[in-house]
């Protein structure tokens, strides 16, 4: 046993030597085919040695492989005959943007936005339709940098006419609507602007931010600051959304949720009937409203709160949690009226230019766009049943993904009867959930890399194992003297378990062996016998 285990370490430290220090993933070369012949038999010649292996890739392509990649490499780099050379480097897939402020972003990672990206970023369905999200607020910068890709244009509006040429009651709604002067021109205003950056900001086009979907499309409307205000601002929404639906979807706007970031503080639904009425004629068109708590540290059931103590199923309440990943002392809280947290202390987001484009902001009116863009990155899902539930049956939609959301999150103590969730927003948990009851799939499990079991029979090779991330990996066997006897590189899956089936090209003899795999630098080994495993 002792022999075993001695074996198992040495065998781990060839490997990690073998792929990590002394990389031999072989050469690319760019040469011409009809000289390929002759570069062979001349590093033959320079090093009295015919191991290399040569596969071509393409036309004039080749991966030339020698044990050795720096001696390799620097031979060809010299050699006559061959135009260029490269290193055969590892790739990885690019879910996380590049946007150049992206590192101060803190929150994407607490809230599994990289993982969820690694799915869908957002932008349209399974059927290509575009998402688009409603906004209210009292003012955009719609002509920022980050965010003029991803605002709605309306196809049956001309822009300052003074005409409603859709017909749909507003007239020059062509980016979103102004409640205030009734025509389609914004206030230009940093809250407005500092929410539709969390929730939508271009991704991945080496700018400033990366917004929870990268390329979803926003409907802003500029409000008053009355209760009136809010409601036409609704009311809006709620009548394009008909529109879109009596025309068959030739006319309105397909909006899937609306988030909101104000209210009353210490307000009770109960004064407020109507506006908390527009919650319900919204989630019966199938739109999910999702908007902010009380920036003030009180318990919303005993001292009121608008819209939080509202008691329409399709209303989404949120609050906020600090940097600590627990609650955060500013914000309200309620074991009935609130539903989930979200990240709020401390948000980069865009803003107006006179502010630097961007700036750091604090509040559950940041944190309640992450839950509504969190949203919207669910309905993005890339899954024909889903799609055909969205589009046969808004309204349960709208329940499902609310539902998916509460059910998500990480429990943290510190909101423990803080919020009905008792929780902090996690997508990808969320994403799971959906997948797993709509999509007949699940996401395949996440965490150090190890192998769980080892079965060999047959001259099939069976393991169960878990990876870090769904980068290529690569497995090895080796005998009980540490010679390796197979090698195959393999993508884990997303989705399922993960679970790899070998066919050796032939049988095993003798009798103790040995399994690793190698994700970039982290190696897990496991020993198995040449017999029948199974159990």
């Amino acid at each position: 046993m002792k022999q075993l285990l001695w074996l198992l370490v040495l065998i781990t430290c060839v490997a990690q030597a073998q792929n990590v220090e002394n990389p031999t993933n072989g050469i690319i070369i760019l040469a011409d085919d009809n000289n390929i012949d002759l570069v062979l038999k001349e590093y033959n010649r320079a090093f009295q040695t015919s191991e290399i292996e040569a596969d071509q890739l393409s036309e004039g392509i080749w991966l030339f492989r020698s044990g050795d990649d720096k001696v390799l490499y620097a031979w060809c780099k010299v050699n006559r005959n061959i135009q260029s050379v490269s290193c055969n480097a590892r790739v990885s897939n690019r879910v996380k943007p590049d946007d150049s402020r992206l590192s101060e972003q803190y929150y994407l990672d607490i809230i599994k936005a990289y993982d969820s990206w690694e799915v869908t970023t957002g932008g349209t369905d399974y059927s290509g339709n575009d998402i688009i999200i409603g906004v209210v607020d009292e003012g955009f910068d719609i002509a920022h940098e980050d965010l003029k890709n991803n605002i709605y244009n309306n196809p049956g509006e001309i822009s300052s006419d003074n005409l409603d040429n859709d017909s749909n009651g507003y007239v020059d709604d062509i980016n979103g609507w102004n409640q205030r002067t009734k025509r389609g021109i914004h206030d230009v205003k940093s809250h407005g602007t500092n929410v539709i950056g969390v929730l939508g900001a271009q991704g991945n086009n080496h700018l400033g931010i990366a917004g929870m979907n990268w390329n979803l499309k926003i409907v802003p409307v500029t409000a008053g600051s009355y209760v009136s205000d809010i409601i036409e601002s609704y009311n809006y929404f709620l009548q394009v959304k008909k529109l879109f639906i009596s025309s068959g979807g030739n006319k309105g706007i397909d909006l899937k949720v609306i988030s909101y970031s104000g209210g009353l503080d210490e307000a009770f639904a109960k004064d407020y009937v109507a506006w908390c009425s527009m919650y319900d004629k919204l989630g019966a068109v199938g739109v999910l409203c999702v908007a902010s708590t009380t920036n003030s540290d009180y318990d919303v059931e005993v001292k009121g709160d608008m819209p939080s103590t509202c008691t329409s199923p399709y209303l989404l309440v949120v609050n906020a949690t600090n940097k600590a990943d627990v609650k955060d002392p500013y914000t309200g809280y309620g074991n009935i009226s609130v539903d989930i947290a979200a990240p709020g202390e401390k948000i980069l987001s865009t803003d107006l230019a006179s502010k630097g484009n961007y700036k750091t902001e604090t509040g559950t009116s940041l944190s309640t766009p992450m839950v509504s863009g969190a949203a919207a990155l669910l309905y993005s899902l890339k899954c024909a049943a889903f799609y055909e539930f969205v589009r046969d049956s808004g309204p349960e939609a709208a329940l499902a993904i609310k539902d998916a959301l509460i059910k998500g999150v990480d429990t943290k103590p510190s909101l423990t009867n803080k919020n009905t969730s008792g929780g902090r927003l996690n997508v990808l948990n969320s994403m799971n959930i959906l997948l797993t009851a709509y999509c007949d799939q699940s996401l395949s499990p996440k965490g150090a890399l190890s192998i769980k079991t080892v079965k060999y029979y047959d001259n099939i090779l069976t393991l169960t194992y878990v990876t870090p991330d769904n980068s290529e990996t690569l497995l090895k066997i080796y005998d009980s003297i540490g010679k390796e006897v197979f090698s195959k590189s393999f993508t884990p899956p997303f989705f399922g378990d993960k679970t790899l089936e070998v066919v050796l090209p032939k049988q095993l003899e003798g009798l103790y062996y040995f399994v690793s795999l190698i994700n970039g630098k982290e190696i897990s080994s496991k020993g198995f016998t040449a017999q029948d495993t199974r159990k």
